[in-house]
C-alpha cells in the first residue's frame, strides 16, 4: 500500500510544472538579446513542450509572445522575479503589479511585480506608482 501511494505522489509531481531558473548575466533575453542582468526584473516563460525562455523583464516577455514569436496557446506558464525578494520568480497571472519611474525596469516598461498586494500596497505607498493587475499589465505592455 505505501508503495502505491509513493509512486502515485510520484507521479503527480512529475506533472507539476517546472519553475523555471535565470542563469542571471549569462542567459540572453529571448525578445531584446541582452543579457538578462537584474533579478528585481527578470521574466520567464515554459511551453506546453517544456522549453523555457527567459526575458529581460515583462516588457520583454509580453511584446514577444503578442508579436507571435512564441503562440500564446502554447505557454504553459508565465513567471516575473519577485520586486521584494529579487531572483525568486513567481507566477505572473497571480503576482500584483506597480507601474511606476521609481520601479526603473532594464527596458524602462517600469513594472515590478509582488508576491502580495499588501507587498505591492506597501511599495506604491513608499515610492509611488499605481497599482495594476496582470489583464492590465499584459495589455500596457504587449503593444
Amino acid at each position: 500500500m505505501r508503495s502505491t501511494a509513493s509512486l502515485v505522489l510520484l507521479l503527480l509531481a512529475g506533472c507539476a510544472p517546472e519553475s523555471p531558473t535565470i542563469d542571471l548575466g549569462r542567459v540572453e533575453c529571448a525578445h531584446c538579446r541582452m543579457n538578462v542582468v537584474d533579478a528585481r526584473f527578470a521574466a520567464a516563460l515554459i511551453t506546453k513542450a517544456g522549453r523555457q525562455y527567459s526575458f529581460d523583464g515583462p516588457e520583454c516577455m509580453l511584446p514577444h509572445v503578442a508579436e507571435g514569436t512564441i503562440a500564446e496557446a502554447q505557454v504553459k506558464a508565465w513567471y516575473v522575479s519577485d520586486f521584494v525578494r529579487p531572483g525568486r520568480l513567481i507566477e505572473a497571472t497571480t503576482a500584483q503589479y506597480a507601474l511606476g519611474d521609481s520601479y526603473r525596469s532594464p527596458m524602462r516598461g517600469d513594472v515590478a511585480a509582488f508576491a502580495t498586494a499588501a507587498e505591492r500596497d506597501s511599495a506604491i505607498a513608499s515610492s509611488g506608482g499605481e497599482p495594476l493587475t496582470w489583464d492590465a499589465v499584459r495589455q500596457r505592455l504587449a503593444e
